[in-house]
């Protein structure tokens, strides 16, 4: 399994935006990720009851000087909180409402710092990504390992992360007889198109 280590205190949720560009004579390559090209779930566990919630409404931008210098990359992510869908509506309507409080806090974001360790891989690289997850209205450094694969001019992206809920002051759900653990896992397997 993939680590995801927080570094950071928490803070403001940030908006997900690129940063402006530093040499705006230097021509740069974009890959954007649209609604629908691809999927984040989560993963919850509890007593004899463990579902799955998903969404395909993940959007965000690429931002490289070279397609294979990956040192200066730029990215931001952003999910749609509110679209998080675990096939059972009351369930959906609670998590929305009384955990992930998506009327107060929308969106996930995710805005990349720097890469490290990137190793060549057939057809692509495997990295680490340092940058800020703000979730829930907490804004924390992490470190996401992903694994990126070039497909003709788009790039896939897959990674696999535990995260905790009350790192985000999130709630720990609790229905009827079962409590959910604190750590869910998220997975994410997205595609992200060449711009420019």
């Amino acid at each position: 399994m993939l680590v995801l280590a927080s570094l950071g205190s928490v803070g403001r949720a940030t908006a997900c935006e690129l940063p402006q560009v530093r040499d705006p004579g230097r021509p740069r390559i974009v890959y954007r990720l649209g609604e629908g090209q691809g999927q984040v779930r989560f993963e919850a566990k509890a007593f004899m009851h463990d579902f799955t919630g998903k969404t395909s409404k993940v959007t965000g931008a690429i931002r490289l000087t070279q397609p294979d210098r990956l040192a200066d990359a730029e990215a931001c992510v952003r999910i749609d909180a509110a679209s998080l869908d675990t096939g059972n509506s009351t369930r959906d309507d609670i998590m929305r409402k009384d955990h992930l409080e998506t009327a107060a806090f929308p969106t996930v974001d995710f805005l990349l710092r720097s890469l490290e360790g990137t190793t060549p891989q057939p057809g692509g690289w495997e990295f680490v990504a340092k940058g800020t997850l703000s979730l829930h209205g907490v804004t924390r450094e992490i470190l996401l390992p992903i694994r990126a694969r070039q497909e003709g001019d788009s790039v896939r992206l897959t990674g696999d992360i535990p995260l905790k809920m009350t790192d985000h002051r999130i709630r720990i759900p609790k229905f009827l007889f079962f409590t959910v653990e604190d750590q869910v896992v998220v997975s994410f397997d997205v595609t992200a198109r060449r711009a420019q």
